[in-house]
């Protein structure tokens, strides 16, 4: 097992992902903030995958962050969680250097706020998905969720 985290589809450096994004005024973006994240633990955890929230203390914030978290799944095999999404309010700084604006009531110009949420990088999605539902057997447990999108098929198999 050494060096399963440098290479593999741990550490593969091209992958597609699915992001949200949100351009909204100013004094929703902490609802939208709290919300964005909220729906990526609750994608993992409708798959019977354990996660937890870490919010980035402001040492760690990359250029342009106001907030940031990123959400964690549990790893069987490693006995600790990983990064598998990672949510954040980029305020205005983001609306400013693009010129994204919205008229206000009184008809000023206004800079909205930015938020992007990675909520599904395929690659450890699938990593957390099958550790969390592999079983002694070798096969793998569907999540209910995913079953209809499976044909109804509640367990992989493997064939030796």
């Amino acid at each position: 097992a050494h060096g399963i985290e440098e290479r593999g589809i741990y550490r593969i450096h091209q992958f597609e992902k699915q992001e949200m994004i949100v351009v909204c005024k100013p004094e929703e973006s902490k609802a939208w903030y709290e919300q964005l994240w909220k729906y990526s633990v609750e994608l993992f955890r409708s798959m019977d995958i354990p996660v937890r929230q870490l919010e980035c203390c402001s040492g760690d914030l990359a250029d342009l962050k106001v907030k940031s978290c990123d959400i964690e799944a549990w790893s069987p095999r490693q006995q600790k969680y990983f990064e598998v999404c990672s949510c954040s309010n980029l305020g205005d700084a983001q609306a400013r250097r693009l010129r994204i604006r919205y008229k206000d009531k009184d008809g000023k110009m206004q800079l909205c706020h930015t938020l992007n949420n990675t909520c599904v990088a395929p690659p450890r999605m699938l990593i957390a998905l099958l550790e969390n539902n592999l079983q002694a057997d070798g096969s793998v447990l569907i999540p209910k969720v995913l079953q209809p999108y499976m044909g109804g098929t509640e367990k992989l198999i493997p064939k030796h």
